[in-house]
Order: C-alpha cells, then sequence, then structure tokens
C-alpha cells in the first residue's frame, strides 16, 4: 500500500489505513513516542531511506518502508505492510515463492511508476517555477515603478500640511499630488488584472494627453532626489509645436520616469544629469517624432553589462551600489515599453565616466491641439545660459510676440532705459541673477511686467519677493504655459479658454448616479456640478431600476452604476433595464466600480453596459466616458 506525504507529513497521496491526515500524528496516536523520539523519527523518514515498525489503529503490527523523492525535495514515499500477512508455515512456500515473485513483479512496477511519477512531478515543478516566476517578476516590476509616485505623494503631502496658510502653495502642491497620484492609480490597475500577470501581456491604451503635464510630473517626481544628492541638473526642451498628443501616457511615464531615475540613482552627489527632449518632424503623417535624452557623470557601464542590461534582475557590479534600491528592472521595463510603443533605444557608456541613453517615439498629434497667439507685444529675455535664450526667443516668436534678448546686466539695464521701460513684459532667469538685480529692474518699470523663470520650486522663490508686481513660473517653458501666463499678467485670461478645460459642450446633461456609499457619491456629484451636469442618486439597485421605470420620458441621458450594491447589484439592474419596453431600455450605462479585473470589464460589457470606470475616480476618464457615449 503506497501514500506519499509532504516535509509537514500532510498526504499527497493517501491510503486508507492510515487514519489521519498526517501520517506523523497517525505514527504519535497508536504508538508510544517521546517528542524527541518523534523529531528524530521526521528527520529519518524525510531523509534517508529505511524502514521502521509501528502499530495501526487496530494494534496491528506493521513495517514502513520510506523512501524519499528525489526530484521534489520534501516529499516522501511510503509504503504500508501488515506484518502478520508475512507469517509462514511449512505448508505453504509455494504460496511464499508465488507472493515473493509477485512481490518482486509489484518492486518492478512500482519503480517503473516512481520513474514515470518523478518525471512528470520535475515537470511540474518546473511549470509552477515559471509561472510564479512570471507573476514575481511582474509584481516586481509594479513594486519598482509604485516607489517613484508614492515618494512624491508622502513628501508633498507633508509640505503641503506644513504651508497649510499659503493658498499658493497648497495649489500647486496638490495639483503635483494630483499628477503622482494618477499615474499610481493607473499602476495598480495593471497589477490587478490577473491575466495581464498570466499573460505577459501588457497593451497599449492611447488617450489625449498633455505632453507638458507629462514631462511636469516627471520633473517633480525626480526633483526631490536631485536636490538630496546635489545635483547639477540641466533641462533643456525645444521646439515644442504640439503639446497635446494621442498615445498610451502611462508607459510614456513609465519610460520617462525609468531613464531619468536611473541616471540620478548611479549618479554620485556632486555629479551632472542633462534632460532634453524635442520634438521633430516625423515620417508617419499626423505625428511628431519626440526624442528624450538622458546623459549623465555617473557610474556608467561596462561593455560585458551592456551586452545583457535589458535582462530582467540585472544591475552593474559596484562597489557603490549596495545601498541603492531597485530589482535591476527598470531597463527591462524601458526596453519592452518603448518597443510595444515602436520606438527605439540606444545607449552610449563607459565605465566610470557616465551613460547617454536615448529614446526616439513617433507619437500622434491629437486633435484637440489648438492655435496660441499672443498680440504683437514686445518681450525682454534675461537669461545668461545661451541656449535657453534662443528657445526661449523661440517660443516667444512661435506665439506672435517680439523677443528681445540679453544674457548680463548691464545690457539689461541699457536695454530697459534705451525703450523708455516700454517692454510689455520682461522674462527674467532667477537662476542666473540675484535678488537684487531683479529689485534693481523691478524699480526701473511702473506696472506688472516681471515673470521670474525658477527651474526649482517656487515655494523658495516666492518667499524671496513680496511684491505683487512680480509673477513666478517654473521651467521647463512651454508654448502654452507661457501663453496662459503672460495673458494672465495682461489681464487678458479672461477671455482664454482652455480647450482641455472647456466643458460647455456637457452642461445640462441629466445622469443618474446609482452609488450606496455616501462619500462616493459626494465625489463624483460634485465632480460633475462643477462643470454644469445635474445629478440625481439612487442609493441601491433596487431603488434606481424603480426611478427608471418611473421616470417621464428621456429624463435621463447617462446612468453611473455601481456593481456591488444592496437589494439589487448593478448587473441585475442593467439587464432588467435592458429588458424593458420603455425609452429606457437603451439608455448608456457606465459601470463605475472598484471591480477593475478584465474579467469584471467583460461581465459589464456583456450584460448590456457601455463603458466602464474602475475607482478611485479619475475626473478626466469620467469625462472622456461622457463624451464618448454623446458622440454615439
Amino acid at each position: 500500500k503506497l501514500s506519499l506525504i509532504d516535509i509537514d507529513g500532510y498526504y499527497i497521496i493517501k491510503d486508507n489505513a492510515y487514519k489521519n491526515s498526517n501520517f506523523f500524528e497517525f505514527y504519535k496516536s497508536y504508538n508510544k513516542a517521546t517528542n524527541d523520539e518523534l523529531d528524530n523519527l521526521k528527520e529519518t523518514v524525510l531523509n534517508k531511506n529505511g524502514t521502521f515498525e509501528l502499530y495501526d489503529s487496530q494494534g496491528n503490527k506493521c513495517i514502513i518502508c520510506h523512501t524519499p523523492v528525489a526530484s521534489v525535495g520534501g516529499w516522501v514515499l511510503l509504503s504500508f505492510t501488515n506484518l502478520n500477512n508475512l507469517k509462514v508455515t511449512n505448508d505453504n512456500w509455494t504460496l511464499v515463492l508465488i507472493v515473493g515473485l509477485g512481490l518482486i513483479a509489484l518492486f518492478i512496477v512500482d519503480l517503473i511508476f516512481l520513474q514515470l511519477f518523478n518525471r512528470r512531478l520535475k515537470e511540474l515543478r518546473i511549470e509552477a517555477d515559471e509561472a510564479n516566476k512570471a507573476k514575481t517578476d511582474f509584481l516586481s516590476t509594479m513594486s519598482h515603478d509604485i516607489r517613484t509616485p508614492m515618494n512624491a505623494i508622502t513628501g508633498l503631502t507633508y509640505l503641503t500640511e506644513k504651508n497649510i496658510d499659503n493658498p499658493e502653495i497648497v495649489k500647486e502642491n496638490i495639483k503635483k499630488i494630483s499628477l503622482a497620484g494618477n499615474h499610481l492609480v493607473t499602476l495598480i490597475n495593471d497589477i490587478l488584472d490577473i491575466s495581464k500577470v498570466e499573460s505577459g501581456k501588457i497593451t497599449l491604451n492611447p488617450s489625449n494627453f498633455s505632453i507638458v503635464e507629462t514631462i511636469e510630473n516627471l520633473i517633480n517626481i525626480s526633483e526631490p532626489m536631485i536636490k538630496d544628492k546635489g545635483l547639477d541638473f540641466r533641462l533643456h526642451i525645444n521646439n515644442f509645436e504640439k503639446e497635446y498628443l494621442f498615445d498610451d501616457q502611462l508607459r510614456l511615464n513609465q519610460i520617462f520616469i525609468n531613464i531619468l531615475s536611473n541616471a540620478i540613482k548611479y549618479t554620485e552627489s556632486g555629479g551632472k544629469v542633462y534632460l532634453d527632449i524635442y520634438e521633430e518632424d516625423s515620417d508617419k503623417p499626423g505625428y511628431v517624432k519626440l526624442t528624450y535624452i538622458v546623459e549623465d557623470t555617473g557610474i556608467g557601464m561596462s561593455k560585458e553589462f551592456m551586452d545583457k542590461m535589458y535582462e530582467p534582475f540585472i544591475r552593474q557590479t559596484d562597489s557603490r551600489l549596495n545601498s541603492i534600491e531597485g530589482t535591476g528592472l527598470g531597463l527591462s521595463i524601458t526596453k519592452k515599453m518603448v518597443s510595444l510603443m515602436g520606438g527605439t533605444i540606444d545607449c552610449e557608456s563607459e565605465l566610470g565616466k557616465g551613460t547617454k541613453f536615448t529614446i526616439v517615439l513617433d507619437l500622434k498629434i491629437s486633435d484637440i491641439n489648438i492655435d496660441m497667439k499672443l498680440n504683437p507685444i514686445d518681450i525682454l529675455i534675461i537669461d545668461k545660459d545661451e541656449f535657453e535664450l534662443e528657445t526661449t526667443s523661440s517660443i516667444i516668436k512661435s506665439l506672435g510676440a517680439n523677443p528681445n534678448i540679453c544674457n548680463n546686466d548691464k545690457e539689461a539695464y541699457d536695454l530697459i532705459n534705451e525703450r523708455n521701460n516700454q517692454f510689455d513684459v520682461i522674462l527674467i532667469d532667477s537662476n542666473s541673477f540675484d535678488d537684487e538685480f531683479i529689485k534693481n529692474i523691478n524699480n526701473l518699470i511702473d506696472k506688472k511686467t516681471i515673470l521670474l523663470i525658477s527651474a526649482f520650486d517656487l515655494n523658495e522663490i516666492e518667499n524671496s519677493f513680496d511684491n505683487k508686481s512680480i509673477g513666478f513660473i517654473k521651467k521647463p517653458l512651454f508654448k502654452s504655459k507661457l501663453y496662459y501666463k503672460i495673458n494672465e499678467m495682461l489681464g487678458n485670461d479672461k477671455n482664454i479658454i482652455n480647450k482641455e478645460d472647456d466643458y460647455s459642450d456637457l452642461k445640462g446633461l441629466n445622469v443618474l448616479i446609482a452609488e450606496d456609499n455616501d462619500i462616493n457619491y459626494e465625489i463624483i456629484s460634485q465632480m460633475l456640478d462643477m462643470i454644469g451636469i445635474n445629478t440625481e442618486r439612487a442609493i441601491d439597485g433596487e431603488d434606481c431600476l424603480n426611478k427608471i421605470i418611473s421616470s417621464e420620458e428621456n429624463k435621463y441621458q447617462l446612468i453611473f452604476m455601481d456593481i456591488q450594491m444592496p437589494k439589487m447589484n448593478g448587473l441585475d439592474v442593467t439587464k432588467n433595464i435592458r429588458n424593458l419596453d420603455i425609452w429606457a431600455k437603451s439608455i448608456p450605462i457606465v459601470a463605475m466600480t472598484a471591480d477593475a479585473f478584465s474579467e469584471n470589464i467583460a461581465e459589464c460589457l456583456n450584460v448590456g453596459m457601455n463603458g466602464h470606470i474602475a475607482k478611485p475616480i479619475d475626473f478626466k476618464l469620467v469625462i472622456k466616458e461622457i463624451r464618448k457615449i454623446k458622440e454615439k
């Protein structure tokens, strides 16, 4: 009688001769043994071939043969025989011979079976190890990515609490927290999608997004690390004519953040990290070619390491890296994402001298790009960096204004006096000139025309100037940022509507929200109320169905439906609505739920819903879903 146990004595294959669920418990129940004797028995059974005697539940003396399974650590094959069945007399030697031959044949069969069993177990173990490794790799990848936005969120939350009485600082920090939070939520959604873990497939989800917002998010997340290490960080942004693009913003974020964070991590304190981002015309109609270059003076990489640097969990061997956190997945992730987006990634590096990564991607131009033009005003740009002067001047020209440039104190004073203080706006790089120079320029003019540009946190520079005639703008400079800020300084901002923030097409919509949680309803209803959408609540599934049945025709244009609700869940409510014989059977229904698995999404669509939004709620995604349904 054969049985198989694991390292703890629990049966994997059990014969009915054993009455307990655990072999060692069975032994202890019917045989006298001290704890030490039982421990010795366990050690022997799990690690050696051999035999020993025991009493079964009927008091019969039996013999146990034990053989560890070599290919599966901790598993043991047991053979159980009652000794009474082995007693013989002189009259039954023939029977003994037959039984002996049968036992030999059984042993051979058992041996063949055991070999096949071991082989199959080995195959199953390899398959299980591969599946576990795939899941571990994926979760490790996400853990690596999550740490960066989490660092930004916790740090900025602390700073906001410390500056709660300063509305400008609070507003700026909340914006940064929101950017990092959106990035984090999307990453978490990937972790929750089990099908992606098991299949290893990650698909692109393109949508309209602002490259300005993406780069600002990159800088906001990276800035604390740059400051902590005292790095010389220089950012050059050039030729961004198309600021709104249509692609997968999350994947682009992952690429940008991974490459820059690696440069920061592997550059020693006081070193240099340079970031260049620019647009060019693409060979593909309706696209722009985006080039992203990160160059550092860090530890560099050997040629041998560069040959395998895109493999998972590979890190450069260097004694200086012992304190650096990370799984070695960043480059592997980035390579996969760049390939997924149809781009290229190139690397130049020399051990001890630094590294340069160049990524080129063709990104589709969004249809929400707008033509931004200023009046033909005169703008003075004061900056000691010739490249920044050229870049800012180019942006001002593209806006239709007239740029004038200078790179030193004397030339600035001369130009202002020569023009009789008639510049409409004066842009000054606050990192190139001291506070005294800025105050002197401010004393020369009689209206609010100075706009200070800073590469660092605006909180620091704003605290140095109480004068309300000075405005502030943070690098990197983009066409849209300068356009809106200059119009604000000149008092023209009231007549400007950012198309991305224009919700006039949605005003007056009537939406029914089926949500049993008070806080969740408050969040979504206030979001929609702010842009002129009328909301009404159904407190559970049954209430939602009753409101639809009893409502006048076309009272609601859309239903946001929670799935997990009392009395009737959202899936059943949707089925009932789709089976009605009234106008509401075709009303658009969008799931708004914490059920974020891919199978949950498919289930919602299968019962007749028109869309799915995962909680926590992303306002932009809500608007996108509403507009998509309106266009149908």
